[in-house]
């Protein structure tokens, strides 16, 4: 197995900064405001051939009382539990605080082997958080900045010399299915990831937005393994000020971008909504796949009444996509979640759908002898030829003689006709028109 390494300290002494140095890519936040990283994200760091699990954490802050301050501690904690090595990050621009050292005293009971990071150590003159953190008995720290690159060589070095296991890294193809869950704050998408992966490794309260970054996942269902992305709740654009939260939003749509697959959470309390609504388009634009998820079923009283108030309003939303596949579920209380992931599952599966040539046209034929385009200044405009060159989104190429001339509602037909005719429920679905004298000239 791999080793594994967390990056353990108080807020804002650059953990993100130097998890992001380290994998080489900027995946966790990053703000100059404590507090971004709430929950831990875990990604694959490859050194010199070894393979190794690298965990940012949220910052612990030993001295606070309040409930999001208590819920991130314990989760840095968990992480210290799973780690072999930990590397312990101090602001080397600023004197140790009492949270330094009532963390380094919990790293030390932990047993675990420690590399002391002296981080924002650019410039030539030693710092004072530099010469405090010889006081904490981890030995000379490493003098580093994240941010300039300067000292991560070393730390390399330092991260093989520590490891007991020397393993070869092997770069396996990934084949795991890729998910991501959106919605608005509070909908429960916390509560779902730690049901699918079968822990408690998301911060979950009564407080709406507790989740920032967008953290990748993984479990495995019915023989399949899933990468899964928790993200942050997405607000009315009007409502997100604070510079964090749009990071978050941010990074919320990246997490839909990379994956195959979107779940749109939704309240069940609160319904189908305007801004569930403006999720689902988002979601529709990148070309990704849906399926709803209406959590918090247990709490709903007259479900055969809210279910039908749902679906309405999901359809008088969003009816260019089709019928949309719902889950009605509880993501407290473990209930109708397989349901979920088959759905999701089923729909993925109809993504990968090519359809034939001969097919479509045989189609197209038929709808043009039911309903042919208008002409057009009394010119007549002809549909040739139709052919699908891609899918994820699926996407059609029909031919015309005046291609520019096709009204935006009979496009919509076409599309609608198509949904209908092959089974493409709730997939996204791209046309385009050309003009071509030869239909079976692509490149014209």
């Amino acid at each position: 197995m791999s080793e594994t390494l967390a990056i353990i300290g108080r807020p804002n002494v650059g953990k993100s900064t130097l998890f992001n140095r380290l994998i080489g890519r900027r995946l966790a936040l990053v703000a100059n405001e404590p507090g971004i990283t709430r929950d831990y994200r875990v990604e694959k760091l490859n050194i010199k051939n070894h393979s190794y699990e690298l965990i940012d954490t949220a910052g612990i802050e030993e001295l606070s009382k309040d409930n999001i301050s208590k819920i991130t501690k314990d989760s840095s904690i968990n992480a210290i539990k799973k780690s072999d090595i930990i590397l312990f990050v101090v602001d080397s621009r600023n004197s140790l605080t009492p949270d330094d050292y009532s963390l380094a005293s919990l790293v030390r009971k932990s047993g675990k082997k420690v590399i002391l990071i002296a981080n924002k150590s650019e410039g030539a003159s030693i710092k004072q958080g530099e010469i405090d953190s010889y006081s904490l008995g981890f030995g000379d720290p490493l003098s580093v900045s994240s941010e300039h690159n300067l000292g991560i060589s070393e730390l390399q070095n330092q991260i093989v010399d520590n490891s007991s296991q020397k393993l070869e890294f092997i770069n396996d193809k990934d084949n795991r299915k890729k998910i991501a869950i959106l919605g608005r704050p509070n909908s429960g998408k916390s509560t779902l990831i730690n049901r699918l992966v079968g822990e408690d490794r998301q911060i979950v309260g009564p407080e709406a937005g507790l989740t920032r970054d967008s953290i990748p996942l993984f479990f495995e269902m019915n023989s399949v393994n899933y990468q899964i992305w928790d993200t942050a709740g997405i607000r009315k654009k009007s409502k997100v000020s604070e510079h964090a939260e749009k990071l978050s939003v941010m990074s919320s749509l990246n997490a839909a971008e990379e994956s195959q697959i979107v779940i749109l959470m939704i309240d069940s309390e609160r319904g189908f909504e305007k801004q569930d609504a403006n999720i689902a388009n988002i979601i529709e634009s990148e070309g990704k796949p849906f399926v709803v998820a209406v959590n918090k079923w247990d709490l709903v009283k007259n479900k055969k009444d809210k279910k039908s108030e749902i679906e309405e309003k999901i359809e008088e939303f969003l009816p260019q996509i089709g019928k949309i596949s719902i889950a009605y579920i509880s993501a407290e209380k473990n209930q109708g979640i397989d349901k979920l992931i088959l759905l999701s599952e089923k729909l993925d599966k109809v993504c990968e759908r090519r359809l034939s040539t001969s097919e479509l046209n045989e189609f197209l034929k038929q709808i043009l002898n039911k309903h042919p385009h208008p002409n057009k200044n009394g010119r007549p405009v002809k549909i040739k030829y139709i052919t699908q060159p891609k899918v994820r989104p699926s996407h059609f190429i029909v031919f015309s003689n005046y291609p520019n001339f096709i009204k935006d509602s009979y496009k919509r037909y076409l599309i609608n006709e198509i949904r209908k005719e092959f089974n493409l429920d709730g997939v996204p679905i791209r046309m385009d028109f050309r003009g071509s004298d030869n239909p079976y000239n692509l490149e014209k």
